[in-house]
């Protein structure tokens, strides 16, 4: 049997309505909603074609997340029409942790999450939301089982998934898995070397995509009550204009890192995931430039923001979170006037007794070992870096 090349991936674009006919006939559901996500749909597909760098392997991979994509944008449409009264319910007093990729975001928000007066959306549900159910109904529920053993299958092929972002089923999700059925997302860029859709989604107004999140959250909290969101999405420091025009009462908290170390942490990752879609053809370099230009953009634009409006954030950096991880989660408290119940703070602590920091999870990758010169990350971030005490 002849060994498939490149040359034999199918071409994307003219397959999009076919793409569209499928995801409707595996859900039963037609309206896709409002048709401007088609540009950014649209552009993807083209965009896939256009590189030609996906392997045979990755172009079905790509296929599935792209059918993934699409049922849960109608999964989602579906939800709303079936509980409309979603639309009364009220976002108050969100919380977002952010920050450079790397800089403890997700072990900060699986530590805050078990505090019960925050509400998150669990991983299973991102596909499929919907009001919140019980707990203990969480493995009957098909679409839980369907997402645990997808979940199950990328941990298979990228196994550093599981240990970099405590992925399972039923833990709390980071809001970009929920913004991407909105196909304006960065996660096109890093999973893909698509540069002309990178540079249309660096461009594009958000706005649509958080409108499209916080209708999301109001349908999974639909009879919680007043429950503040706790959220975490490192890339909403590039869409900070948005999340604040969308979230007007948000607090923030800022996990800060050195960019230094945080890229090249980042490149190492995203070389595993892009290989699984573009086998040979990853560039490590190529990858890590992109990812140094896109966090400092990113970070230009959060504090622009935060000069102005400086009470609505908490930074905190890396070293010291892993240093008093407890002492940091008091200090974010503290800071926004939160009550940190005395049993829920024993909880945390016992969560991270479970979980402690694996012997060389700091991983000290350079830009070196990417073919690219410290230098070019050092001048990137030169002021960043003496803002915040790196340099």
């Amino acid at each position: 049997m002849a060994t498939m090349t490149t040359e034999d991936v199918q071409p994307f674009a003219p397959r999009a309505e076919q793409f569209l006919a499928s995801a409707a006939a595996a859900t039963g559901f037609g309206d896709f909603g409002d048709p401007a996500f088609r540009e950014g749909y649209d552009l993807f597909l083209a965009e896939l074609d256009r590189a030609g760098r996906l392997s045979p392997e990755g172009a079905m991979a790509t296929e599935a997340q792209i059918g993934l994509m699409l049922r849960a944008r109608l999964n989602t449409i579906a939800a709303w029409k079936a509980h409309p009264g979603y639309k009364d319910v009220e976002i108050r007093r969100p919380i977002i942790i952010t920050g450079i990729v790397r800089s403890g975001t997700t072990a900060l928000h699986h530590l805050m999450t078990i505090d019960p007066q925050f509400l998150g959306v669990p991983h299973w549900m991102v596909r499929a939301p919907r009001p919140l159910p019980p707990v203990e109904t969480w493995p009957q529920a098909p679409d839980y089982q369907s997402a645990k053993a997808a979940l199950e299958q990328m941990i298979a092929l990228a196994p550093e998934m599981l240990n970099d972002h405590m992925m399972s089923a039923d833990a709390v999700e980071e809001s970009i898995f929920s913004l991407a059925p909105t196909f304006a997302n960065n996660m096109f860029c890093t999973q893909w070397t698509i540069p002309g859709y990178d540079a249309w989604y660096r461009a594009c107004d958000e706005r649509p995509c958080y409108r499209w999140l916080a209708d999301t959250l109001r349908l999974i909290g639909l009879g919680q009550g007043d429950r503040p969101w706790l959220m975490k999405n490192p890339t909403d420091l590039h869409a900070i204009a948005s999340v604040l025009d969308v979230f007007p009462d948000v607090k923030i908290i800022h996990t800060h890192r050195d960019p230094v170390q945080a890229i090249p942490s980042i490149t190492n990752l995203m070389v595993s995931v892009k290989r699984m879609f573009e086998g040979a053809s990853v560039s490590p370099a190529e990858i890590l430039r992109r990812e140094a230009g896109f966090w400092a953009e990113a970070l230009i634009r959060t504090e622009a923001v935060k000069a102005t409006d400086p009470d609505r954030f908490f930074n905190t950096r890396f070293g010291d979170f892993v240093a008093d991880q407890m002492g940091t989660v008091e200090r974010i408290y503290a800071h926004f006037g939160l009550e940190l119940d005395g049993a829920v703070a024993d909880r945390m602590r016992a969560w991270l007794a479970a979980n402690p920091r694996r012997p060389g999870a700091i991983q000290r990758h350079t830009a070196k070992d990417f073919g690219v010169d410290t230098g070019f990350l050092q001048e990137t971030y030169r002021d960043y870096r003496q803002a915040y005490g790196y340099a």
